[in-house]
This record gives structure tokens, sequence and C-alpha cells, in this order.
């Protein structure tokens, strides 16, 4: 009983909205440059897509690397050890806490099918508290170890009297608290395990989700019935991920057009990530009707593009204003952005090169096809995308006359790993 107290405390504090946060998070970031940073460590396959203004620490050492934030009173460090043995994630965590001195109570969970815990904790560093997440992962020959933390300035050290609540601002903790969240989010083990939901989402609810309590819901692609099966608290986790990313993001409108662009696409990245397994049955479901009917595959963006713009309009409005693809389809409902990334995953899985586009001039989200055909075409990264309107009964190629200038829209690419199309799919 203590760890599901545990773990129900742990869940609330991730799904907190800690807007007042967000005035010392533009101080923040008004200092970090351009771009979210990606890593790759291939020496023990994993990768990280950090938030926006995070830098390098010392990273000489491929088992123990770390980042800052922007303004470095926050950090995240990633170690992985080799070992003969396999302890459980709570092993590891309990040794760790020991290790450190720190405070704190290990949550065991799932990890892409690995061991894992998690840990709310407060330790001392360098005479300063501090206060973050330790998540712990056991895999066969290596253990890893996420520790990302803040400096808690609002918390008086370990054995004296703590600060009375309301005395003092926001903590560093407290404003650093959804960047540390979100870094952990970004953590994937494989080239697989990046398009699975990261730790913090499967922390939150396991994935996939338990099959006893998925309930069937309807969905049917036009006339034909898809088998679908959603969790209640899966759809709550995905909604979770979104309003914390976009919580994330809120600041970055006051700043240069470049550095919001990098801020939108990872924001997009992250949601994207975080649905796209959650939609292959649909996408096989989707393949299988299109198949018995004999439709070539050049045409199935046409077809699944007609079948999701007889869906509802619909805004989720929150801070995120942001339906997930997941709800899209439970609901049959969304509005352009949701729509078109819910286009994008079901293509990908399908094989199609597809990215979402998105324009702040025009307050619009369309998707962009790497196929062949007539009409309307924006080029990112050297080729030339078909336009693909959700919101609007129209044909794949035609836009709004009013919308069609291309330096309006930016190109986002929703993915790291590379898309495997059929052989016998044509490419433009």
């Amino acid at each position: 009983m203590k760890v599901m107290a545990i773990h129900r405390s742990i869940r609330a504090r991730i799904r907190v909205l800690s807007l007042a946060a967000l005035t010392a998070l533009l101080a923040l970031v008004a200092l970090t440059p351009i771009g979210a940073l990606a890593v790759n460590n291939p020496v023990f396959d994993y990768s990280l897509d950090l938030p926006i203004g995070w830098v390098q620490a010392d990273n000489t050492d491929p088992a123990h690397i770390g980042f800052f934030s922007p303004n470095a009173d926050a950090m995240i460090q990633v170690i992985a050890i080799e070992t003969e043995g396999r302890r459980s994630g709570v092993a590891i965590a309990e040794s760790m806490l020991h290790t450190m001195d720190a405070e704190g109570e290990p949550v065991a969970f799932s990890f892409q099918g690995y061991p894992a815990a998690l840990s709310d904790i407060r330790f001392v560093t360098s005479g300063m508290p501090a206060r973050g997440y330790l998540v712990t992962i056991s895999i066969d020959g290596t253990e890893f170890v996420l520790l990302a933390f803040a400096i808690d300035d609002s918390a008086a050290p370990r054995g004296s009297a703590r600060t009375a609540p309301g005395a003092a601002s926001a903590s560093a903790y407290d404003a650093a608290h959804d960047h540390l969240l979100s870094a952990i989010d970004s953590f994937a083990i494989g080239g697989a395990g990046r398009l699975a939901p990261g730790p913090i989402s499967q922390f939150f609810h396991p994935f996939p989700a338990p099959a006893d309590a998925a309930r069937a819901a309807q969905l049917g692609f036009f006339d034909v019935p898809i088998p679908f099966a959603v969790d209640p608290n899966e759809l709550d986790a995905t909604a979770v991920l979104v309003e914390r990313e976009a919580r994330l993001l809120a600041p970055y409108g006051a700043l240069d057009s470049q550095t919001a662009y990098q801020a939108w696409r990872r924001y997009f990245r992250m949601i994207y990530r975080d649905n796209f397994l959650r939609l292959e049955g649909v996408a096989a479901g989707i393949d299988a009707v299109l198949a018995s009917r004999g439709t070539p595959r050049v045409d199935y963006p046409r077809e699944i593009l007609r079948w999701l713009q007889s869906f509802d309009y619909s805004r989720a409005g929150g801070v995120s204003d942001f339906l997930p693809p997941l709800l899209c389809l439970v609901g049959r409902e969304g509005d352009c952005d949701s729509l078109a990334m819910t286009y994008v995953i079901i293509l990908h899985h399908l094989g199609f090169d597809s990215i979402l586009m998105v324009s702040d001039r025009y307050a619009h989200a369309v998707a962009a096809v790497d196929v062949h055909g007539p009409g309307a075409r924006f080029e990112f990264e050297g080729r030339r995308w078909l336009i693909a309107e959700l919101t609007a009964q129209v044909e794949i190629g035609q836009i709004a006359a009013s919308m069609a200038d291309p330096a309006g829209w930016i190109g986002v690419r929703l993915r790291l790993v590379p898309i495997e199309a059929p052989a016998e799919q044509p490419r433009g």
C-alpha cells in the first residue's frame, strides 16, 4: 500500500500544471542558444532529445555524460554501468540513493520491457539542496541511471527548519520541473525505442497498456469497422505529456523565430513519439481494408486523407490546444495540427514519408507527403512534398490560395529515424 501511495504521489507531481513557473522559464530560455540538443550515444546505444538550450557538460566518458540547463541550475546525467548480473530497477535505485546519501522511495515500473524504477529524490550537491528524479533501468549487461535535478533553493538544508510555504518565490526546481521530466522522457534505448513512449510516460501508465484494461472503441474506416481498443488511463497519459510539452513551449513565442521554430519542432517530436506505436493497430487495420479493396498503394495517402477530413472539427483548449492523435481517433475529431499529425503517423506506419507543416502567419497546420501527383508542393530538405489539407474537403495537393505562399510555412520532421518505404511506392 505504501508503494501505491508513493506512485500516486509521483503521478500527481508529474501532471502538475505549474503556470507560475512560466515567468521564470521565460527568463531562463532568454539565455539559450538556438536548437534542441539531440544526442546519440553509440557506445551504449541510447539517445536523448533534450529541451531547447540545454548544453553538454564534460562528456569525455561515454559511460557518464551530463547536460546543463541554459542557466546551469538544472542538470541531467546519464550513467551506464556494465555488469555481469542483473538487478531490478528498484535495487539499482536503492544502491544509488545510498551512494548519494539521498532521500527517496523507488517505485518499480517497466520501460521498453525492462525492469525500471522512478524515485522523487532530495539530496545535497556542493552544499546546496537539490531535488529531482532518479530513473534506473536494468538491461542484461548494462544498468542505466538517469538523474535529473535542479537546485531547490526554496528548501533549507537537511537538518534545519524548512522555509515556510509561500515565504519564497518559486525555486529553480519548480521552474525547471517540466524541463526535468521532458529531458528524462526523451531518453530511448536503441533505434526502435525512439518510436515508443518515454520513461515518464511509461511510468505514468504502462505501455503497451494492459490487455484487460483496454475497452473496445467504435472506429470505422469509411464503412468498414477497424479493431480498436483503448485504455482510458492511456488516453490520460498521452494528454498529460501534451500539456507538459505545451508549458515548455509557451515562453518561446517572445523570442526570435529560429529559436521558436526549433521549440515547435521538438514539441511535435515529443508528441509524435508518445503516440506513434499507440496508432500501430489502427494503421494495420486501414492497410488491411485498402488492400482488400485492391486500392493501389499510391492512392493510400489520398484515401486516408479523405477519411480524416470527415472527422469533426474540434479544438482541445487548455495550454496546448492540441488533441493527441490517439484521442482524435477515439472521438473522430480534431483540429488542423492534431489531425495532420494523426495523418503523418498513419502514413509512416504504412511506409509513406511525410512531414508536418505549420504556419504562424496563417495560424494553421497541414501535412505533406513524398508521393507523385499533381498539386501544390512545399520544398523541404531537398524534396518537394505534396500538400495535404486536413480540415477542408479538398483533394490532396490543394490548399487555399490565401495560404499558398511557401514562405509562410515551416516543415517539421517528426522522427529522427528514416522511413522505410516499400519498394513499389513511388517517391517524388
